[in-house]
């Protein structure tokens, strides 16, 4: 008896002992797991959480507790976004169309970006930790899924505190993110692994439920990666098996209708065929328009969130037919309308760095993938939705990159200490 309550009660004093040891890392748990727990239900106490994240960052530079040199490894990274960002300050303020400043908020969060990096460093948070902020929030995303779509039946679409497309892109990210840590996680801690598992099935069930189709591109793009990588046959076979088994698992879901249509849609507008009305044929004609933007506008473009009065504009003769659209349904396409080819430029280099500096940060780190799947995710449903033009949907992606760039440093000074 003795015997079996030590046991019980062990890894509850190993966790208060940690807590004891790191309480600044468990802090931040619990912002993370309200954030996460948030997003799907009231997305403005996500945005205050993320102030208090800025926060941090800041009192710990201003105080001289972490050096900014502490962030050289990815400087590529912050001068690839703070470039962004001046691109569109200045493009709004070349732009023929009245607007304000307040309209660059979406892209001043990766002038903010390097207090998260900063703050999570410092704080000691880790992937294990982050983990469990998963799975609150899937248990969230669940639970308002199943509200909002007539329980497991799919009646209708849920889109939590925003719309489906965005609430369907989230939950493929996060079910992304957690699978990865799910396979990562296998050989050290199974208890982990499967608490990654559990996060990323119910994070899917949300996606699928919110009969979003675009976020679903990224599985192929995965794939693709980890085959020319790693260059494993191993890897090779299971990223064959994996991406052919979920594929066949999402077209015989609920989504298989929408797959279809979207097929046919795309297909009738290459053939000049169908009044193109439908979601895919008015996303291939806003392209049509935000290309025509891009050579009329070629260096800035139109200006920072401009694309609305630019395609209703008869001079700039770009005018689209389609009902007023405020964006061209595509970050590229957007960007490079609204934007130019010098701020399609500077994204494509914030995502390229994204990748190459977050895999150089140290090469025996375990998770050291999670930066490449979350960037190529929000790269591939990228291509059919702007994840910058909404305010609340660009800090969900930037506050997930920001906290994996900052575990990824703080193992990088552990592993320094230790040699």
């Amino acid at each position: 008896m003795t015997y079996a309550t030590d046991y019980m009660t062990s890894p509850f004093k190993n966790l208060w002992r940690d807590i004891s040891a790191n309480p600044l890392s468990y802090v931040i748990t619990l912002l993370v797991a309200i954030f996460l727990i948030a997003q799907p239900i009231k997305k403005s106490v996500a945005t205050d959480v993320s102030i208090l994240l800025w926060l941090l960052g800041a009192i710990v530079l201003i105080s001289g507790k972490v050096k900014i040199r502490a962030l050289t490894p990815y400087r590529k990274i912050i001068l690839a976004g703070f470039a962004f960002f001046f691109v569109a300050l200045i493009s709004l303020l070349l732009s023929d169309y009245p607007a304000d400043l307040q309209k660059l908020e979406p892209e001043f969060r990766l002038v903010l970006l390097p207090l998260l990096i900063v703050g999570v460093y410092y704080s000691g948070f880790s992937t294990r930790q982050l983990v469990f902020a998963l799975l609150l929030g899937s248990i969230s995303y669940a639970w308002i899924t199943y509200g909002q779509s007539g329980g497991f039946k799919f009646m209708r679409r849920a889109f939590g505190d925003e719309n489906p497309v965005g609430f369907g892109n989230g939950a493929f990210l996060l079910s992304a993110v957690s699978a990865y840590f799910c396979l990562s996680f296998w050989k050290t801690s199974k208890s982990i692994s499967a608490v990654a598992l559990l996060a990323a099935t119910l994070y899917l069930y949300a996606a699928i439920a919110s009969g979003t189709r675009g976020s679903f591109l990224a599985i192929p793009l995965i794939a693709v990666f980890f085959i020319f990588h790693v260059r494993s046959l191993k890897v090779v076979i299971a990223s064959l098996i994996l991406s052919t088994a979920l594929a066949a698992a999402i077209y015989q879901s609920p989504l298989q209708h929408g797959i279809d249509r979207a097929i046919k849609n795309v297909t009738n507008y290459v053939n000049g065929e169908g009044n193109n009305r439908n979601s895919a044929g008015a996303r291939l004609m806003l392209w049509e328009t935000a290309i025509c933007m891009g050579k009329e506008k070629p260096i800035f473009g139109v200006g920072t969130h401009q694309f609305l009065p630019a395609s209703q504009d008869q001079s700039l003769n770009c005018k689209s037919n389609l009902r007023p659209f405020v964006q061209a349904h595509s970050l590229y396409f957007n960007t490079l309308a609204t934007m130019g080819v010098t701020g399609l430029t500077c994204l494509l280099l914030f995502g390229f760095f994204l990748c190459r500096e977050s895999m150089n940060v140290r090469s025996g780190y375990t998770h050291k993938y999670a930066v490449v799947i979350i960037t190529l995710t929000i790269a591939a449903y990228s291509l059919t939705v702007d994840a910058f033009f909404i305010r609340f949907v660009a800090e969900k992606h930037l506050t997930l990159l920001g906290l994996m760039l900052g575990i990824m440093l703080h193992q990088q000074q552990k592993a320094g200490l230790q040699q």
